[in-house]
C-alpha cells in the first residue's frame, strides 16, 4: 500500500483551518456544496513542463501519468480527505459525450486502489484516463477501442485519497499541458484551463520550464489575465538542473532570476528540482537533488541576492498552505451565509410539522446535546434536523 499523504498538511498554517472544515463535514448533507467551492490548488502550465511531478510532490507520492509526450490529456482531480477508514479510489466523472456536447455529471467508481503499489496505481491511473477519453465505452463490460472518441477532454479521472492518517482536506487539480502542436487541441486546452481558474476560490500554480523563453510560455499570460494583481497565484520554475552548468549566459540566468525574486507576481516564483527521470527518483532523493541544484546556482553572481525561501518544495508548500489559510478565511462569510440559508430553511420545515406532546422531551434533550458542540452555527443546523426527524418518526 502507497502512504500518500501532503506535505501541505504538516504546515503552521494547516491547523487554521482544519478544525472547521472538519465540523462543517459532520453535516454530510451539505459537504459536497462546501467542497465545491474549497480553496483547489490548480497546477497548468506548457507541455512536458514538469507539472505532474510537481503534483506529485505535493500529494505525498502519488505516482500521475508522466512521460515525453502528451500524458495528462484530461484534468486529474485529488481530493485529500479525512475518514475512519483507509480507502484510495479512482473514480470518472463524466461532464460531455463523445461529441463535446455537455451532459448532466455524473462520477462512477472505477477502482479501489488501497492496496496497490505505484506502478499498480500509475497503470490504473493510465486506464482511467483512456476511459473518460472514450465516454460512450462503459469500462464494466466493453473494451477500449484502439483509436479514442476524444483527444482531450472535459472528463475527470478523480483520485480521493482518505482515511483517519489524512489531517487535511485537500484539493489539487491536474490540468493538460497546453500543446502548440495542433490548433484544435491548443484552443480546447486554453479554454479548458480557462475555465477551472476563473474560480476566485482557485489557487492558481503556473509552471514554468527554464528552457523555455518565461515570456511565451502560456502559463505566464493565463496567469496574469485571470489574476492580474497575483494574490492568489504562485509560480513554481521547473528544469533548473538544465540551466545550472550554463554559468556563461548571464541573460538567461536574469531573466529566470528576476522571474523568482517576484516581477510580475506578487507571491513569487519557486524555484523546484523534480528527478529528471523516473530512474532517477528511484535512486536519488529530490529534496537532495533540489540542495545540490541551489548550491550550484548561488555560485552565480546573478542569483546571490535571490532569498533562500524562494527554493525547494518546503518553501513552495508553506507558500500555498499560507494562501489556502486566506482563502479559507475569505470565505468564511459566504460559508455563514450559506448555512444562515440552511438555518432558515429548516426551521421553516420544522414549524410547518405537528409535534406530539409526548415527545416535547425526546427533542429538547437531544438539541442540548447537539447544541454544545463547539460550532454554534452547525450545531443550530444539527439541532433542526435532529428535531425534524424525531417530528417524522414519533408522528
Amino acid at each position: 500500500m502507497v502512504r500518500l499523504n501532503s506535505p501541505l498538511a504538516e504546515t503552521s498554517s494547516a491547523r487554521d483551518y482544519i478544525d472547521i472544515m472538519s465540523e462543517i463535514k459532520k453535516l454530510e448533507a451539505f459537504y459536497h456544496e462546501f467542497e465545491e467551492n474549497n480553496p483547489t490548488i490548480i497546477v497548468f502550465g506548457d507541455q512536458s513542463s514538469g507539472k505532474s511531478t510537481v503534483l506529485q510532490r505535493l500529494t505525498g507520492g502519488l505516482p500521475l501519468p508522466r512521460g515525453s509526450t502528451k500524458s495528462t490529456v484530461a484534468p486529474f482531480k485529488i481530493r485529500m480527505l479525512q475518514s475512519e477508514e483507509p480507502l484510495h479510489k479512482i473514480s470518472l466523472r463524466y461532464v460531455e459525450n463523445k461529441n463535446r456536447e455537455p451532459i448532466h455529471p455524473s462520477e462512477v467508481d472505477f477502482a479501489v486502489i488501497t492496496d496497490l503499489d505505484e506502478l499498480e496505481i500509475e497503470e490504473k491511473l493510465r486506464e482511467a484516463q483512456r476511459y473518460v477519453q472514450n465516454p460512450s465505452i462503459n469500462f464494466k463490460n466493453e473494451r477500449l477501442p484502439p483509436d479514442d472518441e476524444l483527444s482531450y477532454t472535459k472528463n475527470v479521472v478523480c483520485v480521493t485519497i482518505s482515511g483517519p492518517e489524512q489531517m487535511y482536506n485537500l484539493s489539487l487539480v491536474d490540468l493538460p499541458g497546453i500543446t502548440r502542436s495542433d490548433e484544435n487541441n491548443e484552443a480546447f486546452v486554453l479554454s479548458l484551463v480557462n475555465e477551472y481558474i476563473k474560480k476566485e476560490s482557485t489557487i492558481l500554480v503556473p509552471v514554468f520550464q527554464a528552457t523555455s523563453d518565461i515570456a511565451t510560455q502560456c502559463a505566464c499570460r493565463l496567469a496574469r489575465e485571470t489574476d492580474p494583481n497575483g494574490q492568489r497565484t504562485v509560480g513554481v520554475l521547473t528544469k533548473m538542473d538544465r540551466i545550472v552548468d550554463h554559468q556563461s549566459d548571464d541573460e538567461k540566468h536574469l531573466e529566470l532570476a528576476t522571474l523568482v525574486k517576484g516581477q510580475g507576481l506578487v507571491n513569487g516564483t519557486y524555484v523546484i528540482r523534480n528527478p529528471s527521470s523516473v530512474l532517477s527518483e528511484i535512486h536519488e532523493d529530490p529534496d537532495e537533488l533540489e540542495k545540490e541544484t541551489i548550491r550550484k546556482l548561488k555560485q552565480h553572481i546573478i542569483w546571490e541576492d535571490v532569498p533562500f525561501d524562494r527554493f525547494g518544495l518546503q518553501n513552495l508548500t508553506m507558500k500555498l498552505s499560507d494562501l489556502q489559510r486566506k482563502e479559507h478565511k475569505r470565505s468564511l462569510p459566504k460559508i455563514r451565509s450559506f448555512l444562515e440559508d440552511r438555518r432558515t430553511e429548516f426551521e421553516e420545515k420544522l414549524n410547518a410539522l405537528p409535534l406530539p406532546l409526548d415527545t416535547n422531551s425526546i427533542i429538547h434533550y437531544l438539541s442540548n446535546k447537539v447544541m454544545n458542540t463547539q460550532v454554534p452555527l452547525l450545531a443550530a443546523i444539527a439541532g433542526t434536523i435532529v428535531c425534524m426527524y424525531f417530528k417524522k418518526k414519533l408522528y
